[in-house]
């Protein structure tokens, strides 16, 4: 092994590419850290990130304070002796992976990629390399997620139904990506769409960088007539307003099938009567097809289900295996 050989350490903040300043994903170091999405950052205020000018924007909206190095998409730079370029995931507005080149090899840090076009985020990009990091985010990697055109159809149909009937339907949903795809998909069927000030304040951000959402309205006390309601999705209950307020019906957007659905603060409410399935990252039968495309001799799996990828796909490369907190591995 070359001592000149780029490694990367699992953390449980982030990855850290060794003897460098840069993190990937990191909130706590303190360092230089790539963040790949405004939805993979938790904390209020993170010292230094790289990251693009729409995920900067989406996290002043969400109040969220950062000094970002800004990069655009597609336009390579060094750090050191890492010539590096963000491509776009697909995932959410902003969302970026990293690829990274030295003199040693290729590799591409993916998190959260979404193969499948989503009219309000720029397309998936991917690179050819030799060392691929991805994210383990779907709790099976052999199951598929239900078809997203069908899907998005069959909760315009839903809703319908409900206005038709004079009920104003409550969608808790994830407030970003997620809320503005639904916001869109609504606005454009005609139906009258008001959402939460968290929600408001992202729509016009992606709004700003040419994503068209349509004629939505702010929440408000207001009487009004049936109407489509958002509101964002969180363990938080300080960041919505009571669900209590609301008569509903109630229906949800999940990321991932039932059986590996994650507690979340709605998960008492007795009348959903609904659920729906739009992930902003692709499934394990997307990733695999993704895989063959980038044609890895090193696959790495990161998050809460890596070890179950790695099973699933211990043909996909010449060399399969997770990166767990404490794993250091040699990326070239």
């Amino acid at each position: 092994m070359s001592r000149d050989s780029l490694k990367v350490k699992s953390t449980g903040d982030g990855l850290h590419i060794a003897d460098s300043i840069l993190w990937l994903d990191s909130q706590l170091s303190g360092d230089l850290s790539f963040l790949s999405s405004a939805a993979s950052l938790s904390q209020s205020k993170v010292p230094q990130v790289i990251t693009t000018e729409e995920t900067l924007k989406i996290l002043e909206a969400c109040r969220k304070k950062t000094h970002a190095l800004v990069c655009q998409y597609n336009s390579p730079f060094s750090i050191g002796r890492m010539k590096m370029e963000l491509l776009p995931s697909g995932s959410i507005l902003g969302g970026a992976s990293l690829y990274i080149e030295t003199e040693k090899g290729r590799s591409l840090y993916a998190p959260c990629l979404q193969p499948n076009s989503i009219a309000t985020v720029r397309k998936m990009q991917i690179k050819k390399a030799n060392v691929l990091i991805m994210g383990a985010n779907h709790p099976d990697p052999s199951q598929s997620m239900p078809n997203r055109r069908k899907e998005r159809d069959r909760l315009v149909a839903v809703i319908r139904k409900y206005l038709e009937a004079g009920r104003s339907p409550v969608i808790l949903c994830n407030p970003i990506a997620t809320a503005q795809e639904i916001t869109k998909l609504l606005c454009d069927a005609s139906i009258d769409v008001a959402v939460h000030s968290n929600i408001f304040r992202i729509n016009r951000v992606y709004e700003s960088f040419g994503s068209t959402l349509g004629k939505f309205t702010l929440l408000d006390k207001k009487p009004h007539g049936p109407r489509v309601l958002i509101l964002p999705k969180s363990r938080k209950t300080s960041t919505m307003p009571p669900v209590k307020n609301f008569v509903g019906p109630f229906l949800t957007i999940e990321e991932a099938l039932p059986q590996f659905r994650r507690d979340t603060s709605e998960a008492f409410l007795t009348n959903v009567e609904d659920t729906f399935y739009l992930s902003n990252f692709g499934d394990g039968p997307e990733l695999s097809a993704i895989i063959q495309l980038v044609a890895p001799k090193e696959l790495y799996f990161f998050g809460p289900y890596a070890k179950r990828y790695v099973e699933e796909m211990k043909d996909a490369a010449p060399k399969v295996r997770p990166l767990y907190v404490n794993d250091q591995a040699t990326l070239f």
